[in-house]
């Protein structure tokens, strides 16, 4: 790598971890910022919740005086006694009610103060109810009548109405400026969280231009390594090349070790193609050499050479038991992922040629073109089998008939 190449590259790291700090730092700062205001937002919450609890036990006392009153006043001017179920289910909550309006204001000075007014009116409110009814069920309307008729009663009320009114406008004040302030802090997070967001995205932009800057400085250098890519881009197996790399290399390290080359062609595979097109065929191409790789060892090389062609190149592969064993798995995976696909509609197999070094053939070089021609053969004979060829000699320039030594069809 040259010099000012890697001067530029040394500045470009620089610069991404400065600005890789840069937006730790500011996502930090955003999020302590964030945490804060939610912390707020959370107490505003309480207190808007605790006004409303508040609000709403003031008004049950209310509730509860107002129909203990309606009941009294409809039994003083009926005598029915039914008139005073409201009377009496208003004075049995009316202590419990009250009791819990206490409680809940307990914490603020102001309103304790006008929560005991309002319980001192209360109690004499009750007072006065609890007379005027006494005074009817012993027979003596005129008189209770008479007591109501002195205003007594209404005055009680009044006053209770008027204390409990002040009560509710405070805690109403506070519900809505606890209300107000949780809204204007959601704004100002929103805000903060836009800007946050702005300056990140710019700061990743202005990362990305530097990176992309870099990369193009190491194109010419990154293109040279992508020409030397041997991989299929839709299965992602090894390519040709790659394959025949590999089968170069056996020249170089040649031993005694036994290598085969098993040469594949899907049987079935145009039908499936121009019935439902090239992406189904894509898909089942894709699936196949999972299939495949799944039924071979993880040193052998499965390369995909064309279209729906595929190449095993098996390293010490022991005799042709093994072989056998190995051409039958092969052949069983292809046909169980085709059943699988297509549930019959589409047989799919595979036709496997098999070519052996230094046994069948007379150079790693001939293994490719041996493996081939007795793949076709093996389609001649009937598809999903496999055939064993070998080097034609000058007696005889064809593949090993399966009577020959070393060549045979699947059983």
């Amino acid at each position: 790598m040259p010099a000012r190449l890697f001067r530029s590259a040394n500045g470009d790291r620089n610069r991404f971890v400065t600005l890789y700090y840069g937006i730790v730092f500011s996502l930090l700062l955003a999020a302590a910022m964030f945490l804060y205001e939610a912390r707020v937002i959370v107490q505003d919450n309480l207190r808007d919740e605790e006004a409303f609890a508040v609000l709403g036990a003031a008004t049950w006392v209310l509730h509860d005086l107002e129909s203990a009153e309606t009941g009294q006043r409809g039994f003083l001017l009926t005598g029915n006694e039914s008139y005073l179920n409201p009377y009496r289910q208003g004075m049995n909550d009316l202590d419990g009610a009250l009791l819990r309006l206490k409680q809940i204001v307990g914490v603020d000075p102001d309103s304790l103060e006008v929560v005991r007014r309002i319980e001192q009116v209360k109690t004499e409110k009750v007072a006065e109810l609890t007379r005027t009814v006494e005074l009817a069920r012993a027979g003596q309307c005129r008189a209770a009548i008479a007591l109501v008729q002195t205003d007594e009663g209404r005055r009680y009320m009044d006053t209770l109405r008027l204390d409990l009114g002040q009560l509710l406008d405070v805690w109403r004040q506070r519900r809505r400026s606890a209300t107000r302030d949780a809204q204007e802090r959601i704004q100002l997070e929103t805000a903060a969280l836009a800007v946050t967001a702005v300056l990140v995205c710019a700061l990743m932009l202005y990362a990305l231009f530097v990176q992309r800057r870099a990369f193009a400085r190491m194109r010419a250098w990154s293109d040279v390594l992508d020409r030397q890519a041997a991989q299929d881009p839709l299965t992602g197996l090894p390519n040709r090349r790659r394959l025949l790399a590999a089968i170069a290399a056996l020249t170089e390290h040649a031993g005694p070790a036994r290598v085969a080359l098993l040469y594949m062609d899907i049987d079935g595979f145009k039908r499936v193609n121009d019935a439902l097109g090239h992406s189904s065929g894509d898909a089942l191409l894709c699936r196949l050499a999972e299939a495949l790789r799944g039924a071979t060892r993880e040193a052998d090389v499965l390369a995909r050479v064309g279209g729906d062609e595929f190449v095993l190149l098996v390293k010490d592969c022991g005799d042709d038991s093994q072989l056998r064993d190995l051409a039958g798995r092969l052949i069983g995976c292809v046909r169980s992922a085709g059943e699988r696909d297509y549930s019959g509609r589409f047989p799919v197999g595979v036709s496997v040629g098999i070519a052996t070094f230094p046994d069948r053939v007379q150079s790693v070089e001939e293994l490719l073109d041996v493996a081939d021609a007795a793949m076709y053969i093996a389609k001649r004979i009937g598809r999903s089998t496999y055939f064993f060829g070998s080097s034609p000699e000058p007696r005889c320039a064809e593949i090993l008939c399966p009577s020959s030594d070393g060549a045979e069809l699947n059983e």
